[in-house]
């Protein structure tokens, strides 16, 4: 399992099988100031979500044996409340359909963006979602 910048207060997990795309993203989020690591399928995604509580997911559609909104309902079932972002290979119309069934289950999907991942709209995005977790923890809210 990648895992970057364990010591900062705020945690993403990073849902993606391809290493490669797990690293990068992972990397990324620590250099925005997050606690970062990945998760390879459903299981491990499940179990940090219970054990390590990410504030922020980052999620690619295409894992094994499940599909997006298979996915959705876990993160959900796991008691997961924080924001997601999809960043999936899948074309725009599936991403914004998970999305759509995301919010539908009281989830917050603040993007979805396309692979391969634009960097720089990547880092804007965490920045900005850092920026709201930590105005929200300035506020006491949990």
């Amino acid at each position: 399992m990648v895992q970057a910048n364990p010591k900062a207060a705020h945690r993403l997990l990073a849902v993606e099988d391809d290493a490669d795309s797990a690293e990068l993203i992972v990397r990324t989020a620590a250099k925005c100031g997050y606690a970062a690591k990945a998760a390879v399928d459903v299981m491990e995604m499940v179990d940090a979500i219970r054990d390590w509580r990410p504030h922020l997911i980052t999620l690619d559609l295409c894992l094994p044996h499940v599909d997006g909104i298979e996915v959705i309902s876990a993160i959900k079932r796991a008691g997961f409340g924080g924001p997601v972002i999809i960043v999936s290979g899948q074309p725009e119309w599936i991403r914004e359909f998970t999305a759509k069934a995301a919010a539908e289950c009281g989830l917050s999907v603040p993007a979805h963006l396309p692979k391969p991942v634009d960097l720089r709209r990547l880092r804007d995005l965490l920045s900005g979602v850092l920026d709201s977790l930590r105005a929200l923890s300035a506020t006491g809210a949990p």
